[in-house]
């Protein structure tokens, strides 16, 4: 819970352009990458927080749609564990082959969102 200004998100979006703007141009070698791959990750974080709970919830719902049952836990990603676990168990058992069309889109989704939340740019993404 955010007490005043600055939130989360400001926070590491201020030391994310710290990182690029005034500690990267001083670097060599390779602590340019270092500091590259810490400012990406600045930016995942920043991406999860404003996008993941949207995801996580599509994720949830689409996967209760498919399996026709809601959720024993109030977690949602203990939740999301639960039934991904069933869902890929009943991939493997031929269970959901009649809904083979619901279960490619609901993979997709699932994977465009993780996708833009781990790399927006990547250009496989649709757009």
């Amino acid at each position: 819970m955010p007490q005043d200004r600055a939130t989360a998100e400001e926070l590491l979006a201020g030391v994310e352009r710290f990182l690029r703007n005034d500690v990267l141009p001083q670097l060599q070698g390779a602590s340019i990458y270092k500091c590259r791959v810490a400012a990406n990750m600045l930016s995942i974080v920043q991406r999860e927080l404003a996008q993941g709970p949207a995801a996580d919830k599509a994720e949830l719902e689409g996967l209760q749609k498919l399996l026709a049952r809601e959720s024993d836990n109030e977690d949602i990603q203990a939740s999301l564990d639960d039934l991904n676990a069933e869902f890929c168990a009943k991939i493997r058992s031929g269970e959901l082959d009649n809904q083979r069309e619901a279960v490619i889109a609901h993979t997709r989704r699932t994977l465009i969102d993780k996708v833009g939340i781990a790399n927006p740019r990547y250009t496989g993404l649709p757009g």
